[in-house]
């Protein structure tokens, strides 16, 4: 038996149904996508659950599109969290460090003072920072690209007496 190789051309109907099909498969959609801009959307029309998670971010919103008074009140606020060091005897070193809560993001922090205070003179030093600043979990230093959880203060104790350092920071829940 001897198979027919000769190829038929499609017809007029065949190439418009395939044009159809392939339009109506993504090709419409793609070009919707592409053409749909946030001006034309109608307020309060795209929910919360139709966009991804982190689609929104500093990089995607337009400098100064978001201004204290288009936010609905309390939807930011900050939290200060304060922690001391405990004892710290003379001549010791310790890192202080305050934790921001899960749903929040560390904004500041610093240094809070030391109990007991005296006049600090050549003869009575008391205490120095030997660092301020953001950090990971246990005063880690976050590393280029991580996000840091909290604050972390060292402090020197360089009395002569037994003292107790605080340090605080600065969380924002949004």
């Amino acid at each position: 038996m001897k198979l027919n190789t000769r190829f038929r051309r499609p017809s007029a109907s065949m190439v418009v149904a395939t044009a159809a099909l392939v339009i109506a498969a993504g090709g419409a959609g793609a070009y919707a996508q592409s053409q749909i801009n946030g001006s034309q959307l109608v307020n309060k029309s795209v929910k919360n659950a139709k966009i991804a998670n982190q689609a929104i971010n500093n990089r995607t919103l337009a400098s100064n599109s978001v201004l204290a008074s288009t936010l609905a009140p309390g939807a930011i606020t900050t939290r200060f969290r304060e922690q001391n060091s405990g004892p710290l005897p003379a001549g010791q070193q310790t890192t202080i460090y305050i934790a921001c809560q899960s749903d929040e993001d560390i904004v500041g922090g610093g240094f809070g003072g030391i109990y007991p205070t005296s006049p600090v003179g050549n003869a009575n030093p008391q205490a120095h920072v030997a660092f301020s600043r953001p950090s990971m979990p246990n005063g880690v230093m976050p590393t280029n690209g991580q996000v840091p959880t909290g604050w972390a203060v060292s402090v020197v104790n360089e009395s002569n007496v037994q003292m107790i350092a605080s340090a605080y920071a600065v969380c924002l829940r949004a």
